[in-house]
């Protein structure tokens, strides 16, 4: 089978994360699998699968962000070869401009996997439409509630709910004295992530010797009273180290996966009153959230998971509730029911 990530792999990103971790799932399982997608670097050393790169990729503003897509002729010819043997071919974002959606055009056997959460104006939507009627049968899924409105307003086609995975990490180290560690994980210059909030309140917080607020992730910024880590090599042993997760998010989130990653990290978890992590959160049945753009409440939020700290066997218990071994057999029975479908 093989998986097509429109972005590319040399930056992290959810979509990628999530191509990368359901490939080695995958792969565990038995099956072969070959994932396909921009970048000029590979994604990691040894890994249990076939990853073929397509070279550099374009940086186009998309959904508050940056995507970075392979659009070049020689690309989309490329990938169409590469994946033209595959039982299954599974496209991630299939509506995205180059390879996704050039893939997507042709695949035999076809899954689609919508991540996106875009409010797009009538007129967008009235185009996407039309773009998602070029494709051929397939086999939807979305990645959450909000995810699969955004695709059934811009392709007309209902959607099935499979969330993100996640890999299993480590067990959690036992902690250490000192304060308590207030943790963000994410662009830093990507506005709505939310880090403004987040060093707003750590300003808030100064004179509080029992919190310590660190940021980790790729992009420069003042971080004030925040210890910037930039980017981080590990992640997991960055949210292991990390008492009280802080999403701050001010929008444009389908799912959430940061979160769960927390939580399995044995981290409490205070989010923005985003859906997505709402939802995320009400079904984990641990975590608070508080009204996105507010830097007191975030505080206030943090304050009160400090005084009364979650478990970290708890959080750990609840984020691994969507690790790939309970996600992964959902994904696969998609597959199966493509190859179903057409024939």
């Amino acid at each position: 089978m093989a998986l097509v990530c429109p972005y590319s792999l040399d930056v992290p990103g959810g979509v990628g994360t999530h191509v990368l971790g359901l490939a080695a799932w995958l792969a565990s399982q038995g099956h072969e699998v070959r994932v396909v997608a921009p970048g000029t670097r590979a994604p990691g050393p040894d890994l249990p699968f076939r990853v073929d790169l397509l070279g550099p990729a374009v940086p186009v503003p998309y959904n508050g962000s940056i995507a970075r897509l392979a659009l070049r002729t020689s690309q989309v010819h490329r990938a169409r070869r590469l994946v033209a043997d595959a039982d299954v071919i599974h496209v991630h974002e299939p509506l995205t401009p180059g390879v996704a959606f050039a893939v997507a055009r042709f695949a035999p056997h076809l899954v689609v996997t919508h991540h996106a959460c875009l409010h797009a104006p009538a007129f967008v939507a009235g185009l996407l439409r039309l773009r998602a009627a070029r494709l051929g049968r397939r086999v939807a899924v979305a990645v959450s509630q909000e995810a699969a409105r955004t695709a059934l307003a811009n392709t007309g086609m209902p959607a099935a709910i499979i969330p993100n995975g996640i890999e299993v990490p480590p067990p959690r180290r036992p902690r250490t004295a000192g304060p308590v560690r207030v943790g963000f994980l994410g662009r830093v210059t990507e506005s709505r992530k939310g880090f403004g909030v987040f060093r707003s309140a750590a300003t808030l917080a100064r004179g509080n010797p029992g919190l310590e607020f660190v940021a980790a992730g790729p992009g420069k910024m003042d971080g004030g009273p925040v210890r910037m880590l930039g980017e981080v090599a590990d992640r997991w042993d960055y949210l292991q180290g990390v008492d009280v997760f802080v999403a701050p998010n001010l929008g444009g989130e389908s799912f959430g996966m940061v979160l769960i990653e927390a939580l399995a990290s044995g981290c409490d978890v205070v989010a923005s009153d985003l859906p997505a992590f709402a939802a995320v959160l009400a079904q984990a049945g641990v975590g608070v959230t508080f009204p996105a753009g507010d830097a007191q409440a975030l505080l206030d939020a943090v304050n009160a998971s400090a005084g009364d700290p979650l478990p970290p066997d708890i959080a750990r218990a609840a984020g691994l509730g969507w690790s790939w071994d309970r996600v992964g057999p959902r994904v696969v029975e998609a597959y199966l029911r493509a190859t179903r479908l057409m024939g």
